[in-house]
């Protein structure tokens, strides 16, 4: 018995493949191919799932697993769609790759081409150019590029930003511009080799001993006051005449007029009066603004509960800087609060009193379209006195010299 079974155990040990071994015909990257297919269908299928449920976020993270383990356009434009709001930047990204390359049904297409729309209008595409491969790049101080691209394409919101290149050995290039939704932005970076240590730029450089061959033919490229190669050989060898500088990102001396309402307290009373505001600007640069403008502001109820109106009327002007979609201001005032009784109550006179003040202003600005934008912001004014009224010996009302405003204004910059 014992011999039989010995005998049956080393038939089956022969026969039986060894442990770890693929079935005959099928190699380990087939079977590893399959098993990610398995899991990138399984993830977007939970996410097809979460979607129809409205649990976006749950959607959105499958979509995201499927997508690192490939690439897949239509899974693309699936979590665009769903990054619309959250993430328009990222969203706008993967939309246009859905756009460009998924293959699905119509229904879905246009679900990609609308998102996408409705993101455009929230900013542009850049197109950047580098001088050097490799070089380390940042927007907003934030890392882009990982790969060290020469030239790319990365979508931006509407504002002020900044796009910095950075390389060993060369000076960092920079540069801020201001994004529009839908003008799309080219900017080139060039970065310029810093001087070795010990050399004067324009000088010449001594013998080139055992350095690299590109390090001296760097070197002597700088020291050289000549170029010593065509622009077509070489596009970064040397820089263009100040003329023909590339100028797609400066920014040229803007003006702007603008109106809206705004709501002042301290007029007499600390109940609110409403009025409106209209000026203009002159922005010699992109950190600083001069405004002149004018409001008005009447109270809009009686003072101290009785049937005596406010209203103050004066002229504002402000020296203020700017970063990025904020923005500070030294403001000075003159203007007067004069105060009405009702005729049929008091047989008090009107009375006016100037009043010059100087403060501060702190504020937003956003940009709608190419040549509109919206301001809104809050101001303090210390006053040269505070005012008092009253009938008789009772005082109605007494308010310190501060005046409070806020303010949102609508602009045609030009």
């Amino acid at each position: 018995m014992r011999a039989h079974l010995s005998a049956f155990l080393l038939v089956v040990t022969i026969a039986s493949p060894a442990k770890g071994e693929s079935p005959p015909g099928i190699t380990p990257d087939v079977l590893s191919r399959a098993a990610r297919e398995s899991a990138f269908a399984a993830h977007v299928a939970k996410g097809d799932h979460e979607r129809a449920e409205g649990r976006f976020y749950d959607a959105a993270a499958a979509y995201a697993d499927a997508l690192a383990i490939r690439h897949d356009p239509v899974v693309s434009g699936r979590l665009g769609v769903l990054m619309v709001h959250e993430r328009p930047s990222e969203a706008a990204e993967l939309l246009l790759d859905a756009i460009k390359h998924a293959n699905t049904s119509p229904t879905e297409r246009r679900a990609f081409s609308d998102a996408y729309e409705a993101v455009r209008a929230k900013g542009c595409w850049v197109d950047v150019i580098l001088s050097h491969a490799g070089a380390r790049f940042t927007i907003d101080g934030k890392p882009r590029n990982e790969l060290g691209f020469s030239a790319f394409s990365l979508f931006v919101l509407a504002g002020e930003h900044e796009v910095r290149a950075s390389l060993d050995g060369y000076a960092d290039a920079v540069r801020t511009f201001r994004a529009v939704p839908k003008e799309d932005v080219r900017i080139e970076l060039i970065l310029k080799l810093r001087a070795p240590a010990g050399i004067e730029p324009g000088s010449r450089v001594p013998k080139l001993d055992e350095r690299p061959l590109s390090l001296a033919m760097n070197e002597l490229r700088l020291a050289s006051t000549e170029p010593t190669f065509t622009k077509q050989e070489d596009p970064f060898a040397y820089e263009d005449p100040p003329s023909t500088q590339p100028a797609a990102t400066q920014k040229p001396t803007r003006g702007s007029l603008g109106a809206g309402p705004v709501v002042v307290f301290g007029v007499a009373s600390w109940m609110p009066a409403v009025g409106v505001v209209a000026g203009g600007s002159f922005r010699p640069n992109e950190f600083v603004s001069l405004g002149l403008e004018g409001r008005a502001a009447w109270l809009t109820t009686g003072v101290g509960g009785e049937p005596i109106s406010a209203m103050t009327a004066g002229g504002i002007a402000s020296v203020c800087g700017h970063y990025r979609w904020a923005f500070g201001c030294a403001i000075g005032h003159v203007g007067v609060i004069r105060v009405e009784p009702s005729s049929d109550g008091f047989k008090s006179e009107v009375a006016t009193f100037v009043k010059p003040g100087i403060g501060g202003r702190v504020g937003a600005r956003f940009v709608l379209a190419r040549n509109f934008a919206v301001h809104g912001g809050v101001d303090l004014l210390g006053l040269s006195s505070g005012v008092r009224i009253g009938v008789g010996q009772r005082v109605l009302a007494e308010t310190p010299p501060i005046m409070i405003g806020a303010s949102i204004l609508g602009s045609w910059e030009f």
